[in-house]
């Protein structure tokens, strides 16, 4: 997806995305179950009938770190990651990039 973005921008781009250190998962609402194992949390999201949820293509929370090793793959972009706080926590992660090209 970050490429398609990137290719189709002519200069600057925005992306936000719900931070998975965040203790409240926004979709499911569940407290810290994120926090477990992505394997052990979508089997617990299954159970709780939130199969939608429970694959990965639908729900793939990430952290400032998997942002920056995505960005890796770009050489020619220069970017920024910026947070929205709500209870005090980091919520969304915002990344800020600009073609240098």
């Amino acid at each position: 997806m970050i490429e398609n973005i990137i290719k189709l921008t002519k200069k600057i781009f925005i992306i936000v995305t719900p931070n998975r250190m965040h203790p409240i998962e926004f979709h499911s609402k569940i407290p810290f179950l994120h926090w477990l194992p992505k394997k052990l949390h979508r089997k617990i999201l299954s159970i709780f009938g939130l199969k939608y949820l429970s694959r990965e293509e639908n729900l793939n929370l990430l952290k400032s770190s998997d942002l920056i090793n995505m960005m890796k793959n770009f050489e020619n972009v220069k970017y920024d990651i910026r947070y929205l706080r709500f209870l005090l926590f980091k919520s969304n992660l915002i990344l800020i990039g600009k073609k240098l090209n």
